[in-house]
């Protein structure tokens, strides 16, 4: 069965007037109009007559404000994607190494993102579908759903729950840790504050059991995110 989802973008009325969009790597696009979610992108419209043609950029190429406008919800590609449940080829390169974990926190300062600590085993590291059963699968759903919106550092189960920070810690030591692996700590950028826990479900954790533990700790996520954002202090522009 396929599975078809949005991608929580409110389109209604977005294509009857024309805008400028510029993008994070400077190009700017003038009078776009017919504006429409895609998975891998925003999709519109420049030129008109016979030099009019359609443009997708990708959302981690627009700017928080344009993708705020246009609604877009960072963790709806990956929910979506999972689902289809296509083979993954994890490795240890699709995220940041503990070691490298000043290079991890400055990514996430720079893009205003949270840092995700996912728990591993390196058994775990093989080619894997994301929505069955299976620790393995379950990594690969963990990547699928957070890789865009956190940046993602791996915690080898074997030697290194003693080295991450104390946030961290209190995700993998909290109530919500569960008891299997991968799970994942969410904390902010400079990792000085805990977010949430994110468990892996259980024994028999399939990705439809994962898929309502996301949803619910994404809602936390979001939540968190809302009320830091609402928290920085405005500039008055006077000491």
């Amino acid at each position: 069965m396929k599975h078809y989802v949005s991608i929580s973008l409110v389109c209604a009325g977005l294509a009857a007037y024309a805008a400028d969009i510029t993008t994070l790597d400077g190009r700017k696009y003038e009078d776009v109009r017919n504006v429409a979610p895609k998975r891998n992108g925003l999709y519109f419209i420049v030129g008109s007559g016979m030099d009019a043609k359609g443009v997708t950029v990708a959302y981690t190429n627009l700017p928080d404000a344009i993708r705020e406008q246009y609604h877009y919800d960072a963790f709806a590609p990956g929910l979506a994607l999972a689902r289809e449940n296509a083979v993954v080829n994890m490795n240890k390169n699709l995220a940041f190494s503990l070691a490298n974990l000043e290079a991890a926190k400055k990514k996430a300062k720079a893009e205003n993102k949270l840092l995700g600590f996912i728990m591993e085993w390196d058994n775990m590291f093989v080619p894997a579908r994301p929505w069955n059963k299976g620790s393995n699968c379950g990594l690969a759903h963990f990547y699928l759903v957070f890789h865009e919106p956190l940046v993602l550092v791996f915690v080898r189960h074997e030697s290194e729950l003693d080295s991450v920070p104390g946030a961290v810690n209190q995700g993998f030591k909290g109530p919500d840790e569960g008891g299997w692996a991968p799970n994942m700590a969410v904390v902010t950028a400079d990792c000085s504050q805990f977010v949430c826990e994110i468990p892996y479900g259980g024994e028999n954790s399939t990705g439809p059991i994962r898929d309502q533990i996301f949803r619910q700790k994404i809602a936390v996520i979001k939540e968190f995110q809302k009320k830091q954002a609402t928290a920085k202090p405005a500039s008055t522009g006077s000491p």
